[in-house]
């Protein structure tokens, strides 16, 4: 096997010097910022800890053995999934549909998407501020309205009622997520070729077939890359829940994160917390490398 020259070597060890120097910053950032809390927040969930003084009392796993046999966890978990398959659903089927009536054209075209972009530029806080004062049952408009309209059997305390208070905030998650779906969904949607329009026109096709043929097949890797942008984003949903119920009432709205937070700073058993929000993490990194692979996989067969 032939070797290269000790000078060429030191050559190009030379030449890439600066190249290390520029990203020097951002590798320190990623020490100071991420790698070493993550080391930190694995050590803490080794141990039983307030948050507060010195870890003195190691305890190994037992910390991971008390959530994985917390039937409130399982709760949290299954609740994040709901809210997550509601959002899969109907979020970015009603952003295509809106993307698609975008697309098609109608009166007024700049004035309805800004407008119906605005809500996905407020803060979730505010946000979940806004939809409390709409679900309260005393001042709210939503019972306002069903009792005017003679459904005074539906009104209720949406937020108080355990069987309604997770529903409500996977509704108030939804509306707040459609804009960025439809905007994604008409961006992709206007990159579609007018050739293949124009052909379809030629031949005849009715909006249904150019929609059924040209632009769902156009916009399905659009659709994988929202699937997993809306699962990760909705396994770290938590200022929303936490502002309308904190989880509340009885765990009925307890999403993982929600969770991690009342084990930390309610409970202050900060090893637990961090021994969820680590198994948290895990789940995170295993559904996207899945949704990847699986993306990977439609892709290879639509070019197959």
């Amino acid at each position: 096997m032939n070797q290269r020259p000790k000078h060429t070597l030191l050559k190009d060890i030379r030449e890439s010097i600066p190249a290390y120097l520029l990203i020097l910053p951002t590798i320190a950032i990623l020490c100071v910022f991420l790698y070493i809390p993550f080391v930190n927040a694995i050590r803490i969930s080794l141990y039983k800890y307030k948050g507060y003084g010195a870890m003195t009392k190691f305890i190994g796993l037992k910390n991971y053995v008390t959530v994985l046999q917390d039937k409130q966890f399982y709760e949290a978990f299954l609740h994040t999934f709901e809210l997550i398959g509601c959002d899969l659903i109907f979020s970015i089927t009603i952003g295509f549909f809106l993307a698609y009536v975008m697309f098609r054209g109608i009166k007024m075209k700049q004035f309805f998407n800004t407008a119906l972009f605005i809500p996905y530029l407020i803060s979730m806080v505010v946000v979940g501020c806004i939809w409390r004062i709409i679900y309260d049952p005393t001042i709210g408009p939503l019972d306002q309205i069903l009792r005017a309209i003679g459904l005074d059997g539906l009104a209720r305390p949406w937020l108080s009622d355990p069987g309604t208070a997770l529903p409500s905030i996977i509704v108030t998650w939804i509306w707040r997520t459609i804009p960025f779906n439809m905007l994604i969904c008409y961006a992709n949607i206007m990159t579609l070729s007018k050739d293949y329009m124009e052909a379809a026109d030629i031949d005849g096709a009715s909006p249904w077939q150019k929609l059924r043929y040209i632009i769902v097949p156009h916009m399905i890797p659009t659709f994988a890359t929202l699937g997993i942008l809306t699962v990760t984003n909705d396994l770290r949903a938590f200022d929303l829940v936490w502002v309308m119920t904190q989880g509340g009432p009885g765990g009925a709205s307890e999403v993982m994160t929600s969770y991690v937070y009342s084990k930390a700073f309610v409970s202050q058993k900060f090893g637990v917390a961090t021994a969820a929000s680590i198994i948290m993490m895990v789940v995170m990194i295993g559904l996207t490398v899945i949704m990847q692979l699986l993306k990977k996989g439609k892709g290879g067969e639509s070019h197959g």
